[in-house]
């Protein structure tokens, strides 16, 4: 399964039947289809626009005015999908180191966090695939921005 994580949102695009149940059953995360692909429940409600001081996701206010695709309005209101707690949280307000080994391709045996660091700087996502059978994840590039 192809996993795309932009600006701390996740999108998994199944290429066999039946992966979605597998990743779920393994993984422990839930997942729902969203336009053409599937991600998890918090992110799929998120409205693709925001205003300032009204709600945003049932839980939290807008931060700015802005409408964009839902990864753009994620990020430009500061938030990101947080999986320990499967929810929204600020992007910044954990602290989380990557360890890893890069070479060609990084094998990992955990999803990757949106918004941890490495020696390169803050991994707000990245590019990469998900074996569903040996809940192995291989990722082909990470993403990086400044908080």
């Amino acid at each position: 399964m192809r996993i795309i994580c932009r600006k701390g949102y996740y999108k998994f695009y199944p290429q066999e039947i039946g992966e979605v149940r597998r990743f779920e059953t393994k993984y422990g995360l839930d997942l729902v289809e969203c336009e053409d692909y599937f991600t998890f429940p918090v992110l799929a409600e998120l409205p693709n626009y925001s205003f300032v001081g009204h709600s945003y996701s049932g839980l939290f206010l807008g931060l700015v005015n802005y409408a964009g695709v839902r990864e753009d309005v994620l990020a430009a209101n500061g938030y990101t999908f947080y999986q320990p707690t499967k929810s929204l949280v600020l992007k910044g307000s954990f602290l989380q180191k990557m360890d890893y080994d890069f070479s060609n391709f990084l094998f990992m045996t955990t999803l990757p966090q949106a918004y941890c660091y490495d020696s390169n700087g803050v991994i707000s996502g990245f590019n990469g695939f998900v074996d569903v059978e040996f809940m192995r994840f291989k990722i082909e590039r990470f993403f990086y921005e400044s908080i």
